[in-house]
């Protein structure tokens, strides 16, 4: 993005209060706290807060400008060191933003939704298409209808691709998304129950991220994991192209031949091209999502040599399944940035898998957001921990109670599962643990903040 005031004023369909027509913004943001020189500030109205409160502090901060839809924040017009743009509502004026830089962009498109993976899946998609030029790809997690247009703000006419993750809370959330990203390439990662309380059932889980299909065009490219049970209706009445990814001998992009490891190394098939591939992640569930990157590398020509290189140089995004080597030798697994049924038993499984020699020790939290049956999966959960032969469970939330109660009926010891819903009880039972020969994972939901727990155990 670098937009005069007078572009910026007309595509936002707005009135210019003040400041230069001239003025270049660089870069939309939405937080005063990262607002950068030349940057365009949005002033939103939060559940927390309202922009317009600190639409002044964004200027101090170097601000270009302000978007606002009242001037009462404003002591004068005299004096004042940014420009000001007044629109009906700053969140549509920012979403319109997006709308606009991705118009002029002319490169593929791809966006990468699902209920787990989507975000290490992004990562190794734009890792694998560095070797096609630069492209612009979704960081941190900016894949809302806020985040997505910041993201946008980004482009520039050096890009040659872009990979924009989109994450759905509830229905109606990718087909928003898709309004302003218009997608060329689809990818679902995987289906699972995540986000139930406003979802429901699976079966809407996987309607509302099949709405990025249905966007793309006619030509678009639709890629999916094969043995989805909750996306067969919508596969099987799909008209435009569909590349399937996993396992299956049938499938045009998958793996065999999987070792796992402290990382993980398997062999990529792609029609008749074989090549074996090493990721610097552990995990059995990331060669799907490796696989799933590897369609798109394949659907956009990039060669199966180049795929495989892509794959194994691609960074991990922080806290996903982050090694971290305590001074002590101990090994902490950090898991912590969120979680739903599934992702927790694939994280406790690729304890299992990876670790032999050592302790084995979860400390697992709350899993938010799973509406009426939130109990009955906690549950459920327990009772697959419970099978794993761990050497203790540490239990932090209300809702993980009922997790406890699963371990214990599935036949682990009572006495070796530990449950508090105090944060300074969890960290000092589980430093108790901290050895030479243990290997700890610690995962729970975003809102549980468990990373507390592993930075309190670092320091």
């Amino acid at each position: 993005m670098n937009m005069t005031l007078r572009e910026i004023v007309r595509v936002l369909n707005g009135q210019l209060i003040l400041g230069d027509p001239k003025m270049k913004a660089t870069h939309a943001s939405v937080d005063s706290r990262t607002v950068e020189i030349g940057d365009l500030f949005f002033a939103l109205k939060g559940a927390r807060g309202n922009g317009h409160d600190y639409a002044i502090t964004a200027c101090r901060q170097g601000a270009a400008g302000v978007v606002v839809s009242r001037l009462d924040w404003l002591p004068s017009l005299q004096n004042f060191p940014a420009a000001v743009v007044q629109v009906e509502d700053p969140l549509k004026a920012l979403q319109s933003l997006g709308q606009y830089l991705r118009t002029g962009f002319k490169g593929p498109v791809v966006g990468v939704t699902g209920s787990n993976g989507k975000t290490t899946t992004k990562q190794m998609i734009a890792s694998v298409l560095k070797t096609l030029g630069p492209g612009l790809f979704t960081k941190g997690n900016f894949n809302s209808q806020i985040g997505l247009p910041v993201v946008l703000s980004e482009s520039s006419p050096d890009h040659r691709w872009m990979v924009l993750e989109m994450g759905a809370s509830e229905p109606g959330n990718v087909h928003a998304l898709t309004e302003i990203a218009h997608p060329t390439i689809g990818v679902i990662t995987s289906i699972g129950p995540a986000h139930l309380e406003t979802f429901g059932t699976l079966a809407k889980i996987a309607r509302t991220k099949w709405e990025l299909m249905d966007a793309l065009p006619s030509d678009g490219v639709a890629i999916v994991p094969w043995g989805e049970p909750a996306l067969e209706p919508h596969i099987r009445s799909f008209t435009k192209r569909l590349v399937f990814f996993g396992e299956d001998s049938s499938c045009p992009v998958r793996a065999s031949a999987v070792e796992i490891k402290e990382t993980l190394n398997f062999m990529l098939h792609i029609g008749a091209v074989s090549t074996r591939v090493f990721l610097p992640v552990r995990g059995r569930f990331n060669v799907r999502n490796a696989l799933a990157s590897a369609a798109v590398g394949w659907v956009l020509n990039v060669p199966v040599e180049a795929i495989a290189e892509g794959l194994g140089h691609f960074e991990p995004p922080p806290m996903r399944m982050e090694i971290l080597r305590h001074p002590s030798g101990a090994i902490f697994l950090n898991d912590a940035y969120n979680a739903n049924p599934a992702s927790m038993v694939n994280a406790v499984s690729t304890l299992m898998e990876s670790y032999f020699d050592r302790r084995r020790i979860v400390v697992l939290g709350s899993m938010k957001e799973l509406g009426e049956a939130s109990e009955k999966l906690h549950f459920h959960l327990g009772a697959e921990v419970g099978k794993c032969a761990l050497d203790a469970i540490y239990l932090f939330g209300p809702e993980a109670e009922a997790t406890r109660d699963g371990a214990v009926a599935a036949g682990f010891k009572p006495d070796h599962v530990f449950h508090t819903n105090k944060i300074d009880e969890l960290i000092k039972e589980v430093k108790r643990q901290v050895r030479p020969d243990v290997v700890i994972l610690f995962k729970a939901s975003r809102a549980m903040q468990l990373e507390r727990v592993v930075e309190a155990l670092k320091n």
